[in-house]
């Protein structure tokens, strides 16, 4: 499939109102060519270690969350680099992915079994959802453990079973964001970073901190990018390595 079908495919998967204005920003695209797209890989972050895993796999096309970090001070430089010359094309799309209804948080929060997910905060990318069932704590924070195939971090800050989760992929480290769950009667709260201050606040306010990586709290939204992108083509695509900071 040539790129800039591929191209085409990928931006209408997305509201146009989160890509106006915030390209370089929020997404963009680097090294574009008009060639054929016969394999894409995807990762959370780029990094040097995640094109040259491209490069190992005849990746020609990477796909992620987050563009290299500017204050990962030579990482952006490194992997345009390494993008020009071994002839690889790269796209990302942040704030784009973080409010999709396929997107980080509705990933996640569908990964872990939960109901009526939705936004209750106008221009918030936090979701809300409820278990089936009232869940014992231990059996959540396992589930969770399953789903992001790593061990996480657990506090318990209530006697409660976890019913109501907002679930904050990512940097959903600010105790501004856990208090919008806390207004929103969530007993639960599920992100990929966490500080002093988030931890001293969901103990302050008795909701349940749950963290993952930052990594791999978003990697399923990114998968669910990819495969919709890749429907009906026969343009193959792999998940490729990347540290589960």
């Amino acid at each position: 499939m040539k790129y800039f079908d591929v191209k085409a495919k990928l931006l209408s998967l997305f509201d146009t109102q989160k890509l106006e204005g915030k390209i370089d920003d929020e997404w963009g695209f680097i090294n574009e060519a008009d060639k054929d797209i016969h394999k894409i890989g995807y990762a959370t972050s780029l990094s040097v270690d995640v094109v040259n895993e491209a490069v190992r796999n005849d990746v020609d096309f990477i796909l992620t969350h987050h563009d290299a970090w500017d204050f990962v001070y030579g990482m952006k430089e490194k992997c345009k680099e390494l993008l020009y010359k071994h002839n690889i094309i790269h796209a990302f799309f942040h704030e784009p992915l973080d409010f999709a209804d396929f997107g980080t948080c509705f990933s996640l929060a569908d990964a872990l079994g939960l109901q009526n997910c939705r936004n209750e905060i106008v221009d918030s990318c936090l979701v809300m959802g409820e278990t089936k069932e009232p869940v014992v704590f231990e059996l959540f924070k396992d589930e969770l453990s399953n789903v992001l195939q790593e061990s996480i971090r657990a506090y318990q800050n209530n006697i409660n079973p976890v019913r109501k989760v907002c679930v904050a992929t990512g940097a959903g480290n600010l105790s501004s964001d856990i208090k919008i769950a806390v207004e929103c009667k969530c007993d639960t709260y599920v992100t990929g970073e966490y500080n002093l201050y988030s931890q001293m606040y969901a103990k302050l306010s008795g909701i349940n901190l749950l963290v993952g990586s930052h990594t791999n709290t978003e990697i399923i939204g990114v998968q669910q990018m990819v495969l919709r992108l890749v429907d009906d083509t026969n343009i193959k695509f792999l998940r490729i390595p990347e540290n589960n900071y």
